[in-house]
């Protein structure tokens, strides 16, 4: 996928314009971020498709080393913790394949939901039609957030939020970094949501039995979102103090940066819901997923908090950068987390980690790499036609 040199229009989105005699002159930022005088920055440089290689980096010893170590651990844990792999295999037989389509679906329904979301927040950055900005239909968007996702299922250190925003550029010719700032703000959203949530299922679904070790993740958790929070604000309130230590040749990078975060944050309310809407999806799958083995036992509202305690678990335990799809340190918290609610069923926890995983990362990796291959076909067919 080469990119596009159609740019937009409007000063605010394009980095550099072309003066008569060739040379390259740079433009004033928007006004929406940098108030008063406008703001000159240097063209920076974009981010390219080598740079973001996905066989390179899959290819990389950082990446399949980790991931060998931890499939080895894996392995060896579920010797010494004794797990039959029979039993295992006749507890995925017998689940319900009702439930279990509906686990299905109900996790994909989220990717429309995440398309909305980031349209919105694409929009509030200024990415709108009276910018000269033409942003994809709900339907690419949500198979460039899609295509995201196998990224992040692929490789580690969510080499995919980026990659959402470099097939942004290719497709509207926007900003990268720009792009990659309402990413960003889409991350910080969830955190705070996902916590909210998670603590709340914790309460009801543990009250007074809750781990030390979990205590430990929460804290460590809120520090994350506290942390975030802060950046945000001293990003707003020192932008220009800032700009003037971020050296020029990074300095256009940082402006779309600061512009495509700060700028994201309008329209809460509806953006929180959808948020909202994205987890409860993510919820419902695992408790699908329980209900198809008769995983967990007690009232409909136990089951429910419980597998909301151990699905948003998960999600945050993907926050950890170290193998692609959390490989590993999914399975193993998923794993702990399970044994709080059926201690003794070991080979049917195993058996939902499974089933659950087969959901949220070997889908991805199946039908992701096709709908990567078809969008990467439509883009050369694209090129090699403006081409001829």
């Amino acid at each position: 996928m080469t990119t596009h040199n159609r740019q937009p229009a409007n000063a605010s989105f394009t980095e550099a314009d072309t003066t008569e005699d060739g040379q390259e002159a740079s433009l004033p930022q928007t006004a929406s971020i940098e108030h008063g005088p406008a703001q000159v920055a240097e063209t920076p440089e974009e981010i390219t498709r080598d740079q973001l290689s996905l066989a390179r980096r899959l290819l990389n010893w950082r990446t399949i080393v980790p991931l060998l170590v931890v499939l080895a651990l894996l392995i060896f844990s579920a010797q010494k913790l004794n797990i039959d792999p029979a039993k295992t295999w006749a507890a995925i037989r017998a689940a319900s394949l009702p439930l279990f389509l509906a686990a299905f679906l109900t996790y994909y329904l989220s990717f429309p939901l995440r398309a909305l979301r980031w349209r919105l927040l694409l929009e509030n950055a200024g990415f709108t039609v009276s910018n000269d900005v033409r942003l994809p239909g709900l339907w690419k968007l949500t198979e460039i957030v899609y295509i995201s996702f196998f990224a992040n299922a692929v490789v580690p250190a969510k080499l995919g939020d980026l990659y959402r925003a470099y097939l942004l550029r290719q497709e509207i010719g926007v900003s990268t970094v720009r792009g990659f700032g309402t990413v960003l703000a889409e991350r910080l959203l969830d955190l705070i949501v996902l916590l909210l949530l998670f603590v709340s299922a914790i309460i009801i679904s543990l009250h007074a039995n809750l781990p030390a070790q979990l205590h430990v993740g929460l804290f460590l958790t809120l520090g994350l979102v506290i942390t975030g929070i802060i950046g945000l604000f001293l990003l707003r309130l020192f932008r220009q103090q800032l700009a003037r230590i971020i050296p020029a040749r990074l300095r256009g990078h940082y402006t779309n940066f600061q512009e495509g975060t700060l700028g994201s944050f309008q329209r809460l309310p509806l953006l929180t819901a959808l948020t909202v809407g994205v987890w409860s999806c993510e919820a419902l799958r695992f408790f699908f997923v329980a209900l198809a083995l008769n995983l967990i036992g007690g009232n409909l509202l136990h089951i429910l908090t419980a597998a909301c305690f151990i699905a948003l678990g998960e999600a945050l335990l993907t926050i950890v950068p170290f193998t692609g799809g959390g490989v590993g340190l999914v399975e193993a918290g998923m794993f702990a987390m399970l044994a709080l609610f059926s201690p003794a069923s070991r080979s049917l926890a195993a058996a939902a980690i499974l089933l659950d995983r087969t959901i949220s990362l070997l889908s991805i990796l199946t039908i992701g790499f096709i709908v990567f291959l078809i969008a990467f076909g439509r883009q050369a067919t694209k090129q090699r036609q403006q081409k001829s």
